[in-house]
């Protein structure tokens, strides 16, 4: 918390409601998580030792009045400093009605076909965007933390990212992430234009593990970025995405139950359902809460389990939202006309069995609900948390409630203690009803309590917690990240000392390396230039072709140049003019026992293929499907691993290939054997797997060791493409040669 002198929070609405009376302005503070939680995160800044802390926070959202008459109102200065972003409003019905809720919205709903790519959308939400980073590029400041929400301003990380490289931003995604087949729907320049904004910030969170994998396989696929333990690493781009789900104030919701004023309304439901049970649904007014699947449920629930009538009562509170536009006037429509045939099918003199209601509720008036309700029913066809179901849950005491919840919602992966159900099938959730309804007070207790524990170890406030600390990790890491890069005046240096020694050695790998990596090995040949180049650095230095291909590939390649080979990881080596040497067993007979093994695999991922070398066995799949064959991969490894106990073979995870092969020798062993031989006062290693990560680890600490790629490493300095290896190395021929002459 110390790092950050400020929080600056990003969303299109600001925390308070607006309004004119009597010729006055007043303002009222909007409920909700995200506000609570920010307000205890300011006071404990304030509070921090380091007292660096202000006692308000920024607030930069959507807003048409006057930001100085805004921030004199005496409910805003004692809390926040907002930042209106005025936004016309031809501008703003193409961006938030159009993009975001035409597009987005259903998209990542998984409402494929509700979805509307309007004429403009996108231009409009860039545009609001820009005017959202207009207003924030005035205020930005160092030591700043800068928190961004939601689908609407997608972009606005990434222009934060440009002008300011070293601000710390987080974007929070309080909706679904779709899978990549939903996502890839958008046109292309959506995908890429939405993926590389967010991508601006240091870390994107989101409520699910599905929702941050979806995210990074679009980013995998749509923008063919490298990605290591969810972290997103590319020349301008270092980013971590991973799961925050979002909690609830759960102190506020379970002791708002005790008050006077929420007794009152319970007393008055008390009287509505005498001596009835009760369930009850909260939601605002859209097709993806499944309100008519829960009405159908409920009506087989009446019908399948008639001793039920009369004695139940389903309180359907549905929020306001969105009734002016056709589609949703159209559903109210739909799920009035319902309610009433059910009422009117079951329903008597002194019972009607769904109570529905269509208005806001006051707080206290909730909490009385959630606490008197036998059951919540909350079956959305797709939610990003769904945060009453918490609320809920907090709310129970004495007489414990049961949560029936649908499995389609964010919060399930937390809550499953709770009666989990498909909302597209209504049977299942008829006899949800049901069960939960007739489930023994002992159990609804535990199921409840285990609940609600959670929610204390992990509510609102470490929520935001969690997130603050590790935005300052991922910061470190960057750091570190960047620090690694190779750049011009390290490679300056390097090329110096390479020109001032006497005995150089060069371990240089090669696939990935000194040539890009292929679809098929055979085709990574190597072009003239490579050729030339290992042969103008052998003029000078010990250059040592260190790789995993084997002996024939080798020598077709290099037997005509003054080079060191060493081929399948150290197994074999050649001295320039030399032949072939090797101290291991000439016994390959134990490649008959696995050659089914891999064989099975191949058959079991379309893609895969199977390569035997002299010492070893490799299943590559770098042209398989991504996620299948990762998890092919695991699987093959932990057969291979279990079968050659107590035989002299290891296996070994490389880039794209698993590989079994002869024990007693690697990369490292081999370079420790060639560098036994030599005084050499100049060492360096080129490689971009996981076998040369033992090279690195090899060498002594004066040696220069350098990655081809992003990622853990062993090695002091990384590049992020093999192209800048073949320049680099040719900088090295030439000065050199630069040197030789003079």
């Amino acid at each position: 918390m110390e790092e950050f002198k400020r929080i600056v929070i990003v969303a299109y609405r600001l925390p308070f409601t607006i309004r004119h009376r009597n010729g006055k302005m007043t303002a009222q503070q909007n409920s909700g998580g995200l506000v609570s939680a920010v307000l205890s995160l300011t006071e404990r800044m304030k509070k921090s030792q380091s007292g660096t802390g202000t006692a308000k926070t920024v607030w930069v959202g959507k807003g048409d009045h006057d930001a100085e008459q805004m921030n004199s109102l005496r409910e805003v200065k004692e809390t926040f400093e907002l930042v209106p972003v005025k936004i016309p409003d031809h501008v703003n019905e193409k961006f938030y009605g159009g993009f975001c809720n035409d597009l987005i919205w259903p998209l990542f709903h998984y409402f494929p076909s509700m979805t509307v790519f309007g004429q403009g959308y996108y231009e409009s939400y860039r545009k609001a965007n820009q005017l959202f980073y207009r207003e924030l590029k005035k205020i930005i400041s160092p030591g700043d933390f800068i928190w961004i929400h939601d689908y609407q301003l997608f972009l606005l990380p990434g222009m934060i990212r440009n002008d300011f490289p070293d601000a710390s931003v987080s974007f929070f995604l309080h909706i679904p992430f779709p899978s990549y087949e939903v996502f890839r729907i958008m046109p292309d320049g959506y995908q890429a234009a939405i993926l590389k904004g967010m991508l601006g910030a240091d870390l994107i969170g989101f409520h699910t593990h599905d929702y941050a994998q979806h995210f990074l396989k679009s980013v995998r696929r749509a923008l063919g970025y490298d990605i290591s333990l969810n972290t997103v690493m590319a020349e301008d781009t270092y980013s971590r995405a991973d799961a925050f789900p979002i909690s609830i104030d759960y102190k506020k919701f379970h002791d708002t139950v005790f008050l006077p004023e929420t007794e009152k309304y319970m007393q008055k439901i008390h009287k509505q359902k005498r001596d009835r049970m009760l369930i009850f649904s909260v939601d605002r007014l859209d097709y993806t809460k499944g309100f008519l699947n829960r009405l159908a449920a409920f009506e087989l629930f009446l019908e399948r389990y008639k001793s039920m009538r009369g004695r139940v009562v389903f309180n359907m509170v549905i929020v306001p939202s969105r009734d002016t536009i056709a589609r949703y006037q159209e559903m109210k429509k739909e799920i009035e006309a319902t309610v009433g045939r059910i009422n009117g099918k079951y329903g008597t003199l002194d019972w009607n069995p769904i109570a529905y209601q269509y208005k806001s509720l006051k707080f206290n008036e909730m909490i009385a609900l959630y606490t008197l309700s036998d059951v919540g029913l909350l079956t959305p066809l797709r939610d990003g948390m769904n945060l009453v179901a918490k609320e809920y849950v907090a709310a129970q005491h004495q007489k414990h409630g049961m949560l029936i919840l649908s499995e389609m919602a964010g919060a399930a992966a937390e809550m499953s203690e709770s009666v989990l159900v498909n909302p597209t099938d209504i049977s299942q959730m008829a006899d949800a009803i049901y069960n939960a309804l007739m489930m023994p007070a002992e159990e609804r207790k535990s199921r409840i309590e285990a609940m609600k524990k959670r929610l204390r170890d992990y509510d609102v406030f470490s929520w935001a917690d969690d997130i603050l600390r590790s935005v300052v990790r991922v910061k470190t890491d960057r750091k570190s990240f960047r620090v690694r890069l190779i750049n011009r005046d390290i490679e300056d240096r390097i090329i110096d000392a390479f020109c001032n020694s006497s005995q150089p050695v060069l371990f240089l790998d090669y696939d990935g390396t000194l040539v890009p990596i292929r679809e098929l090995p055979e085709m990574a040949t190597p072009e003239d230039v490579i050729i030339s180049l290992t042969g103008r650095l052998a003029a000078k230095s010990n250059v040592v072709i260190i790789s995993g291909r084997n002996r024939d590939f080798l020598d077709e390649w290099f037997s005509d140049q003054n080079l060191t080979l060493v081929a399948e990881h150290g197994a074999f080596i050649r001295y320039p003019g030399g032949k072939w040497e090797s101290s291991l067993d000439q016994d390959d007979r134990w490649k008959e026992r696995f050659k089914p093994l891999l064989n099975r695999f191949t058959n079991r991922c379309k893609g895969s293929f199977v390569e035997e070398k002299r010492a070893s066995l490799s299943w590559h799949y770098r042209n398989a499907d991504e996620d299948l064959s990762a998890l092919r991969a695991i699987e093959l490894k932990n057969e291979l691993e279990e079968s050659i106990i107590n035989m002299p073979l290891q296996v070994i995870d490389g880039h794209k290939v698993v590989e079994v092969k002869m024990s007693g020798y690697n990369k490292g062993s081999a370079a420790k054997k060639l560098l036994a031989m030599g005084n050499n006062d100049f060492i360096m290693a080129i490689g971009d797997d996981k076998t040369d990560e033992e090279l690195f680890g090899a060498l002594p600490e004066n040696a220069i060791s350098l990655k081809v790629g992003k990622g853990p490493t062993r090695a002091r300095y990384s590049f992020l493409r093999q192209s800048e290896v073949v320049a680099f190395l040719t900088r090295m021929a030439e000065a050199m040669e630069q040197r030789s002459k003079s």
